[in-house]
């Protein structure tokens, strides 16, 4: 026969199958024969007569060409053979013939032949979640001040690190846990180590005997090994209801170590990650296929987890065995788990060579070559692998900076830049600091870096400045660090932008401080408080109230100084997330209703204006009774008018142009800004006589408000260090202040003049630049000095 008028093609040599289609052209009616040759090795004849739509229109053809060889057993190894399929009775091989194939390209064909768009969406969105997302970086620097012994736990059986004190103290939890004994040690990790606010991608610092200590155990009745950490896991998030054995178990621990606790993976017994990557028993069915040995038991319980998989994708399902592998596999890789749970065998199928097309690819990149992916041919599971390297962070001294100031800067550009640290959505005062910083920084000329949390790969050689401005909260801010990765503050000189509102700063805030070169705080009494525990250079560097809060209100408006028909208002606005306790807005509609009882006529019409954003927000019980007896003096007296819908800051700003009066009897403030933008704009304010705002308020100002100092209860704030204390304003006095603003105009205004004079004078944008550019100079020369001392 010759094989002139013959079309046809090789399309896949599957685990189970070798498919193809052959017709003739010239003589279409008649049934096509192929021989199939293994290695050179003649293995029989086949023919082609089984029918695919496809070739019903091929003309004078009714489809019926197609050919399906069932493989020999064993033939299939992992060892390349060549197969060959010829047009029988001679030695033309049909088009796409031969192929150099092996187990682990036929599992690859098997994938491909069963492609389905759903399957595609799932490889293609597992590769590029791997490619573009760092879920958990390789050799992370472990800062040796995270797991040095903590004070206090000298006599512990087990060493207690700085960073696990600070959590202790940071999640309230010292009332259950004292972590002296290791079983307590123990109770803690798996009680709370999944509330230690630790991103994706970080791994908890934890010293090594206490990793040693959670893998350490022993075999139960049955053999089965049961480590302390399995042990405690079991009895206290697992329960004793369903009680899960042997793989599950261990799969559900797995998976909260990594993907809740964020645990090192050295607190995982080695005797369990033998056991999960041990073969799984599939019970093989009606001729199904065990996986070829390629899934292991946590293969397996991965894919029973993972709703994307385990509902769509049978395991004895041939076309699924290698996009369950790879999707598992790519999940492996991007939370750095690959060298625990992705077995050799597995390796090896995407690491395969496999000649294709005249060019010679990985397992990897010849599937992905299939599903149009641009650069499919440079994939590897290495490749992959060192893309979740950690960042080559380094601090250039020397680096100069970029683009100059605006001319204004006294003292000139600074010689280098900062990076800055923080939160930069705006909804808390730390954020809003973290904003003011950057906006100052820019305004000044200070070329500036924002890293990012994640380290992608286009930071592998990261060069940062040498100095860092951390606007962290206080008590967060270690987590924060080590999720952002310590080798971007190990090295450098790191500026904390903190602020504590009580005399003591909490005992979860001492790590922070100790990993501090210097601090930057907002007012002079929270340099004072910082001061008890951080014993370097301390800066009192306040930010600029913003320029909107000078704007003048519009032409007819009420706040040109006009009320028109409403009431005279006493206004009041704070976020109840900062709580109740310390805004203390009872107190002011306390002293509201003494300066004006609501049956006194005299008093004219009045009102107390409160804006509480998050009002429902409750931290705690004593916290709760605040805000509920607010709420009934509110009921009592409808003067006092609540508002809890949120403004944008320029409505807000409005809001406060349009009172007649300020109050703030707070019982303590960092900065105050509300306080400072109602001076700003002309406004007399009435204030505890206490905290940040005696840097910018005085009697001559203000009309600041006597009380007395008194200890802080424990759950009237957060974390409270025994001893701290905190103000108790006056209410008679306050009401006092609030009836001579009413009635006393001319000394009103001559007080809100003062104080917007000395506000503007002091509190400017341009005063504020100057002073970061001063101390940022400062920091710098700090820096290089420390670095020529290393040398």
């Amino acid at each position: 026969m010759s094989e002139i008028g013959y079309q046809g093609r090789l399309e896949f040599i599957t685990t189970s199958k070798i498919y193809g289609w052959l017709v003739n052209k010239s003589q279409p009616e008649l049934e096509c024969l192929v021989d199939l040759y293994v290695n050179g090795w003649f293995m029989g004849t086949y023919p082609c007569n089984e029918y695919h739509e496809a070739l019903a229109s091929l003309p004078g053809h009714k489809g019926f060409g197609v050919f399906n060889i069932p493989l020999p057993p064993d033939l299939l190894g992992v060892e390349d053979c060549v197969v060959d399929i010829r047009i029988h009775g001679t030695a033309a091989s049909i088009p796409n013939a031969p192929i150099v194939t092996s187990l682990h390209r036929a599992i690859i064909d098997t994938a491909l032949s069963g492609m389905t768009p759903e399957r595609k969406t799932l490889c293609r969105t597992a590769l590029a979640e791997t490619l573009n997302l760092t879920k958990r970086a390789r050799n992370r620097v472990e800062d040796p001040r995270l797991i040095r012994p903590a004070p206090g736990y000298e006599e512990a059986e087990l060493t207690i690190g700085a960073f696990l004190a600070h959590q202790l103290h940071r999640l309230g939890a010292a009332r259950d846990f004292h972590l002296r004994s290791a079983a307590d040690l123990l109770r803690f990790l798996v009680r709370h180590a999944d509330r230690f606010n630790l991103a994706d991608h970080a791994w908890c610092p934890l010293p090594a005997d206490v990793t040693a200590f959670l893998a350490s155990g022993e075999e139960d009745a049955g053999g089965m090994f049961r480590s302390r950490l399995l042990a405690e896991y079991k009895e206290q998030v697992l329960g004793t209801a369903s009680q899960p054995t042997g793989t599950a178990e261990l799969s559900n621990l797995v998976h909260w170590m990594f993907g809740k606790a964020r645990l090192p993976k050295t607190a995982l017994a080695a005797e369990h990650a033998d056991y999960l990557n041990g073969p799984a028993a599939l019970t093989v069915e009606g001729g199904g296929t065990a996986g070829h040995g390629l899934l292991s038991r946590f293969y397996v319980e991965m894919h029973a987890m993972d709703d994307a998989l385990g509902s769509k994708l049978a395991l004895r399902d041939d076309k699924a065995l290698f996009v369950i592998l790879l999707s598992i596999s790519l999940w492996l890789v991007r939370w750095n788990l690959d060298d625990l749970f992705l077995p050799p065998a597995v390796r090896a199928l995407f690491d395969r060579r496999i000649q294709h097309a005249g060019r010679e690819w990985s397992g990897l990149g010849y599937f992905f070559s299939f599903l149009d992916i641009p650069g499919a041919e440079g994939l590897t599971l290495d490749g992959l692998r060192r893309r979740q390297e950690a960042a080559a962070v380094t601090h250039d001294t020397r680096r100069p900076a970029q683009g100059g100031g605006n001319g204004n800067v006294q003292g000139g550009a600074p010689t280098g830049g900062v990076n800055l640290f923080g939160y930069f959505d705006g909804s808390t005062g730390i954020s809003r600091n973290a904003l003011f910083s950057r906006e100052i920084l820019a305004g000044a000329g200070v070329p500036v870096t924002m890293p990012p949390v994640v380290l992608p790969q286009h930071h592998a050689t990261e060069a940062l400045y040498p100095v860092n401005l951390i606007h962290f909260g206080i008590i967060g801010a270690p987590g924060d660090m080590v999720n952002h990765g310590m080798e971007r503050f190990a090295g450098a000189y790191n500026i904390g932008f903190f602020l504590w509102e009580t005399s003591l700063p909490p005992r979860s805030s001492l790590l922070t401080l100790e990993l501090m070169d210097e601090i930057w705080t907002l007012s002079d009494f929270c340099a004072q408080g910082l001061a008890r525990h951080f014993h370097g250079p301390i800066h009192v560097v306040p930010n600029c109230v913003d320029e909107r809060a000078t704007a003048p209100a519009p032409e007819g408006a009420d706040g040109a100084g006009r009320r028109g028909d409403r009431p005279f208002t006493f206004y009041f606005c704070f976020d109840a997330r900062s709580w109740y306790t310390r805004k203390n807005p009872l107190a002011a509609a306390r002293a509201f209703r003494l300066a004006f009882p609501p049956d006194d006529s005299s008093c004219g019409d009045v009102r107390l204006l409160l804006r509480i954003r998050y009002r429902a927000s409750s931290r705690s019980v004593a916290d709760t009774a605040h805000r509920l007896q607010l709420d009934r003096l509110a009921r009592l007296d409808p003067r006092i008018v609540i508002r809890d819908q949120d403004l944008p800051y320029a409505d807000s700003l409005a809001e406060m142009r349009n009172c007649d009066c300020y109050v703030s009897l707070h019982r303590a403030e960092g900065f105050g800004y509300t306080m400072a933008e109602a001076m700003m704009m002309g406004k007399p304010v009435i204030a505890s006589r206490y905290s940040a705002n005696l840097d910018y308020m005085t009697d001559r100002t203000g009309f600041l408000v006597d009380g007395r100092e008194r200890f802080i209860e424990p759950d009237e704030y957060i974390d409270v260090t025994p001893g701290a204390a905190w103000f108790e304003p006056d209410v008679a006095a306050a009401a006092a202040a609030m009836r001579r603003v009413r009635f006393d105009e001319p000394e009103a205004r001559r007080r809100a003049e003062a104080g917007r004079e000395l506000v503007r004078r002091t509190l400017n944008r341009k005063s504020v630049q100057d002073l970061y550019v001063t101390r940022l100079n400062a920091a710098l020369e700090a820096a290089r000095g420390r670095r020529s001392e290393v040398r």
